[in-house]
């Protein structure tokens, strides 16, 4: 296979690719706007707790009677915890609906300037014209992908790790001022996104070289 087609096949896969980024980034804005939505309705929510929508980590678990006696809340490392039925109010329900809500819209800000970008980046490399391929824009889209994967996953492992303690705060109500939060910033998450940011300055100085080598 020569250069030519290797050109045109990048090209297709680019044109094919950018509408579909360019469709995610405005999924993303969706959900961030209905997950505030949500978060409107779940605050003027009052129903009994027994009746209340409970999130996707959290189930009841009933006596042969029928009778809620206990929830079961699963933190998503392999630990789960009981806690009784008593002991579960409805804002706390709801304080670990928000949580989540929270930890949502943090992953969905972290993915949508990611699909913009690289949108972006596909729209130029698939328009088949020299000036779009090495337009010294799209070494800036990469080291914005690179950018936004190294500050959203540091980010959001800090999210995590507060989620993880509140539900752990308001859940086990045995003593619960001997849990302790110990957020810190864990740098090794970022890795990825510091190597597409390296990538993204070796792409600007061979764009950089290749255009004052031609003027």
């Amino acid at each position: 296979m020569n250069k030519s087609k290797n050109y045109k096949y990048m090209s297709f896969v680019s044109k094919l690719m950018h509408p579909i980024f360019n469709v995610l980034f405005y999924v993303a804005v969706f959900f961030i706007v209905l997950c505030f939505v949500l978060a409107v309705i779940l605050f003027f929510t009052n129903v009994e707790v027994e009746k209340m929508l409970l999130p996707p980590f959290m189930h009841k678990i009933a006596d042969d009677a029928g009778k809620i006696t206990e929830y079961e809340i699963s933190f998503g490392n392999g630990i789960k915890i009981l806690t009784a039925a008593h002991n579960v109010a409805l804002d706390d329900i709801k304080a670990a609906l928000f949580a989540g809500i929270l930890v949502i819209v943090g992953n969905l800000l972290t993915l949508a300037p990611i699909f913009k970008f690289l949108s972006a980046l596909l729209k130029n490399i698939g328009s088949g014209e020299y000036e779009k391929i090495t337009d010294e824009k799209n070494p800036r889209y990469v080291m914005f992908v690179g950018l936004c994967v190294f500050v959203g996953s540091v980010l959001i492992r800090f999210m995590m790790r507060f989620y993880n303690y509140y539900l752990a705060a308001k859940f086990i109500k045995c003593e619960p001022q001997k849990i302790k939060l110990s957020l810190g910033i864990d740098l090794a998450d970022g890795v990825p996104g510091l190597a597409i940011l390296f990538v993204g300055l070796v792409f600007a100085y061979a764009f950089w070289h290749m255009r004052n080598k031609i003027t």
